[in-house]
């Protein structure tokens, strides 16, 4: 199963990548075409917005595979191991509950948004809400996986896909 996990991370660290090398060429031209050439492009700003849009929401999930997201240990260490298991177990299912009403909710908002099309690229706003769902099942994914890797006791996050 962390193989699987693995694989998906390493193709969405390359999604990533690529998605930010469209906003900074969006941006670019945004600049370039308004300030140098007195015509600003329509489009540019709408693909740079919605780019950061997905990288927010994506890197948010890949982040937690890296084990990179803000976590307050101070409370948890005063804890014996077995406190700190079973509050460990407590966040994971707090934030569960928070991941699955992301992808239940952003599910519904992306189907209600599907007949809406955005002003300048003309692409279905269902399309872009549906970035919520994805990074709510793909956060619960990782979340998952690396409790279920620090139970067996391995500390350190594994990088490698093969």
């Amino acid at each position: 199963m962390q193989r699987i996990v693995n694989y998906i991370n390493y193709g969405m660290k390359h999604f990533l990548n690529i998605i930010m090398a469209v906003l900074v060429f969006s941006t670019f031209m945004q600049v370039v075409f308004r300030f140098v050439m007195n015509n600003p492009l329509a489009w540019t700003e709408e693909l740079a917005r919605y780019s950061l849009i997905v990288l927010t929401f994506l890197g948010a999930a890949y982040a937690m595979s890296l084990k990179q997201h803000i976590g307050i240990e101070i409370l948890v260490d005063k804890f014996p191991p077995a406190g700190k298991k079973f509050l460990q177990t407590i966040a994971l299912l707090v934030c569960l509950l928070f991941y699955l009403l992301m992808i239940v909710h952003g599910f519904s908002l992306a189907n209600s948004a599907m007949n809406q099309l955005s002003p300048v690229l003309r692409i279905p706003m269902g399309m872009l809400y549906l970035v919520i769902t994805i990074s709510g099942l793909l956060l619960a994914v990782n979340h998952l996986s690396n409790f279920v890797e620090a139970l067996k006791g391995g500390g350190e996050h594994d990088d490698s896909v093969v």
